[in-house]
């Protein structure tokens, strides 16, 4: 006898702020707003945002929590989880605990992988924002992607 493997996708509800979610996410300042908090963590996170055409938010996804270095953005991940998501746009944001945004190379590529990879699936990348010590840098806001 074989054995299928079964796929189960599960969403699990998170309450917050009634504020938060009645607002379409349309700029980078939308993004800080809601997780400027990642500047207090100790390691690298990277979050998802799960958006539909109208920028209201659908979910939001942990995708990675790396070192207090670097983090594994793996684009093929997120939006393959963004698919099963069903979304129709993404906001990757992650935080640099040295509090400096400034993007690193690797950054810069993982960017321009994501970008490439949304053009593919018809699923625009609307951002990808690095959030530092009470500030932050947005790659749209930069004309990155």
């Amino acid at each position: 006898m074989a054995y299928i493997k079964e796929l189960k996708v599960t969403f699990e509800r998170k309450r917050v702020d009634d504020d938060l979610l009645k607002a379409p996410v349309e700029s980078s300042t939308r993004v800080y707003e809601l997780f400027g908090h990642l500047q207090d963590e100790t390691k690298e996170k990277v979050v998802v945002l799960h958006l539909n055409p109208q920028l209201e938010i659908l979910s939001y996804e942990v995708s990675a929590i790396g070192t207090a270095h670097r983090a594994l953005i793996d684009a093929v991940e997120i939006y393959r989880n963004a698919m099963l998501a069903r979304a129709s746009v993404l906001i990757v944001v992650h935080n640099h605990p040295s509090g400096d945004p400034s993007p690193s190379e690797a950054d810069k590529a993982s960017a321009a992988k994501l970008k490439q990879l949304g053009e593919i699936h018809g699923m625009k990348l609307q951002d990808f924002v690095i959030i530092g010590e009470r500030r932050y840098f947005s790659f749209s806001d930069e004309g990155l992607v």
